[in-house]
């Protein structure tokens, strides 16, 4: 990922411009092939290097030693930073090889991918493109250390646009602190650490508050990295020039070990639980910075012989290749071969990327480097070329964005249209169990189509609390001031959301009036939900939980039904744990005279239907129906828990998800499942009726 510009070999052109080519450094070197070796095991088999992800962090280290010394060089040695050249040489170093393995994958995707995944995998490889992935990996709040359902074969461009940024920056930092030392007569070095000093330090304070307030998205944020990169410069300022020690060998060969150790042992211990980057990365951070400022000591006991290993050596000179090609060969293989690739197929692959790696620095790095063929060893030739290659790739890659969305919003709107013409059976009519109904006209219907499912979910923004978030948002719909409208408040996690357009359409109608009190991964109950009680998500679940239940009996008195359901997937401890946590939050609005009705949960598939669908024709869609065994679960918590309240009770709603012992991907025409346990918002539209009349059965409605 990271490669120092000295080691470019000066051309003809600018020999009389260019310092003598450096020493080559051997302890650099071998921590770029740590790094990429952690980044790679961790990727390939992530439960035997669970914390393999720091190898990013030395990465980072990495460049900002590297970039900072050789701009310090050239400021104290010319006065002055070539911004413009500087950014065309990081420009011949990184972007060709990048913009291969981009478009490569982008071909990949329209050969091997089903178009389910087109509109995101294209989203994203526009933003590889432009060096913005980890902002919009931060927009999305993806989970990168999570097991993500179809990452897309860019997701790992999020560091390398980190890099990008810092190159844009940073230089940009060095030139004013040189030119305010140049003012002021003082020394460029001192200023600029100054300067450095004050960027890293506010960056390490952010990422310290961010990792708390927004542990989704804090991952990939440039200002949060930004410490790694200045912890990397301040090493390049605090080195003399001529790299005099202050210790012997001994004690450099006892903290290179140290620091290497440091490393390999964030490897081990770290994991998805993990609150990453804040303090944690701290230790991978100082252990690489201590591998650099040791070097490459001398003794019995000294690391320079594996730093030295042609081995090591040789895997670090691959290391960007490395980076580059092995995701979006872990992410392409299983659409290439059809299953999950097994540990042979695996060690093939692996083998085959180290290969494709190789003729990678041969064929493509190296001339792009080194050869002045085009014009390339030229500032001005170099940024045009770059120019004009992100150009041609984010062209295509948004067309082919833009062709995915338009069919997205065309499904939409058919969804749309065919729920208010209401044809004969269509979703939910077709599986009431009192009127059974069959429409053969909606037999090849598939809609929303796979490729726009994702899209069709109850978005809701003005009502959702998200992971990070905590205080209770004001969201009604209906005729709430009309007291001869029952006024029903809609509480829970997202499945409670994803019942919203049912609850929402019967408001339109004015049949009731509507209050969502809805919170990601957060049903209402008094257990912890999230497998980490103290992580983010269970302390702004918490919070939320402690601002509804006072609102819930300040309003008792105006509302008239209070819904809930819940993914049980998430609840944690034993089904009757589980009962008794959430009758413990039910029971002080029932004592007031509310009656509470619980929903019961939805399938929850093992796999995408959706992925199925795609991956069949229109009148196969029953081969992506699943077992109902396998998909509901055997204990229904919510039905105990409300055997356990007075005033409560259980809608039971699994009949219109599943019959005669399976659960369809498609019923009467709608797709039923925006994921593997979300449904779409068309199908629930299509519930409104019956759920009405359940809830009225129910006792719970006039």
């Amino acid at each position: 990922m990271s490669h120092t510009l000295d080691q470019s070999r000066p051309t003809p052109r600018d020999a009389a411009t260019t310092t003598p080519r450096r020493a080559l450094r051997r302890e650099v070197q071998a921590l770029r092939a740590l790094a990429v070796g952690l980044v790679v095991a961790f990727h390939f088999w992530p439960g035997r290097l669970p914390g393999g992800y720091v190898g990013v962090d030395v990465f980072f280290v990495i460049s900002g030693f590297l970039i900072t010394g050789h701009l310090l060089r050239e400021a104290e040695t010319t006065g002055r930073v070539r911004l413009g050249r500087f950014w065309a040489r990081r420009a011949r170093r990184l972007l060709p090889a990048a913009y291969l393995v981009i478009a490569v994958s982008a071909a990949a995707t329209l050969l091997l991918v089903p178009p389910i995944l087109w509109q995101q995998w294209f989203r994203e490889i526009l933003g590889a493109t432009l060096y913005a992935e980890n902002w919009v990996l931060a927009a999305d709040a993806v989970d990168y250390l999570a097991a993500e359902t179809d990452p897309s074969p860019v997701q790992h461009y999020w560091s390398l646009s980190a890099e990008e940024q810092f190159y844009l920056v940073w230089p940009l930092l060095v030139l004013l602190a040189t030119l305010g030392a140049a003012r002021a007569g003082r020394s460029a070095r001192g200023v600029t650490a100054a300067v450095l000093g004050v960027a890293s330090v506010a960056s390490f304070g952010y990422s310290l508050w961010l990792t708390t307030e927004n542990p989704s998205s804090v991952y990939f944020v440039t200002t949060t990295r930004a410490w790694q990169f200045g912890a990397g410069a301040l090493l390049a300022l605090a080195l003399a020039r001529q790299r005099r020690r202050l210790l012997g060998d001994a004690w450099r060969t006892a903290v290179s070990w140290a620091g290497l150790a440091a490393v390999v042992a964030c490897a081990l211990v770290y994991d998805a639980e993990t609150p990453f980057p804040g303090t944690a990365a701290l230790v991978p951070v100082l252990g690489t910075a201590a591998v650099i400022w040791a070097g490459t000591p001398s003794g019995p006991l000294s690391p320079a012989p594996l730093f030295t290993w042609r081995p090591v050596q040789h895997a670090g000179e691959i290391s960007y290749a490395l980076y580059l090609w092995h995701w979006p060969a872990i992410v392409l293989a299983p659409f290439a071969l059809r299953h999950e690739p097994g540990l042979a197929e695996r060690v093939a692959l692996l083998a085959g990327v180290v290969l494709l790696s190789v003729a990678t620095k041969r064929f493509v790095e190296d001339p792009a480097r080194f050869s002045d063929r085009w014009g390339l060893q030229r500032t001005g030739r170099a940024l045009g070329l770059t120019a004009a290659g992100a150009a041609v790739l984010a062209l295509a890659a948004g067309c082919a964005w833009g062709v995915a969305a338009h069919q997205t919003k065309k499904q939409e709107e058919l969804a749309q249209r065919l729920v208010q013409d209401g044809p004969a059976c269509f979703g939910a009519a077709a599986m009431d169990p009192e009127e059974p109904c069959e429409n053969r006209g909606l037999e090849r219907t598939v809609v929303p189509s796979p490729e726009a499912v994702g899209e069709d979910k109850a978005d809701y923004p003005g009502c959702w609390v998200d992971v990070d978030e905590h205080e209770l948002k004001d969201c009604t719909f209906g005729p709430v001031a009309d007291a001869d409208v029952p006024h029903v408040v809609l509480v829970g996690d997202s499945h409670a959301r994803a019942m919203m357009p049912a609850l929402v359409g019967l408001a339109a109608q004015g049949r009731i009036s509507l209050t969502a009190h809805v919170k990601s991964a957060c049903a209402w109950s008094t257990g912890v939900v999230d497998s980490d009680p103290e992580g983010e998500q269970a302390r702004t679940c918490e919070r939320w939980r402690d601002r509804l239940a006072p609102w819930l009996v300040r309003h008792a008195a105006e509302t008239d039904l209070v819904v809930t359901t819940a993914y049980q997937g998430k609840l944690t401890g034993g089904a009757d744990q589980q009962a008794r946590e959430m009758a413990a939050a039910w029971r002080p609005v029932a004592d007031r005279g509310v009656p509470v009705v619980a929903l019961s949960d939805n399938p929850s598939h093992p796999r995408e239907p959706a992925r199925c669908l795609g991956e069949v024709t229109r009148a196969e869609a029953d081969r992506c129906a699943s077992p109902r065994r396998q998909v509901l679960p055997e204990h229904q918590t919510l039905a105990a828990a409300a055997g356990s309240v007075p005033g409560a009770s259980y809608v039971d709603l699994t009949d219109f998800y599943c019959r005669d012992g399976t659960c369809p991907a498609v019923i009467g025409g709608v797709n039923v499942y925006r994921d593997a346990h979300h449904l779409t918002t068309t199908y629930t539209k299509t519930m409104a009726p019956y759920l009405l009349r359940e809830l009225r059965r129910a006792g719970a409605l006039d």
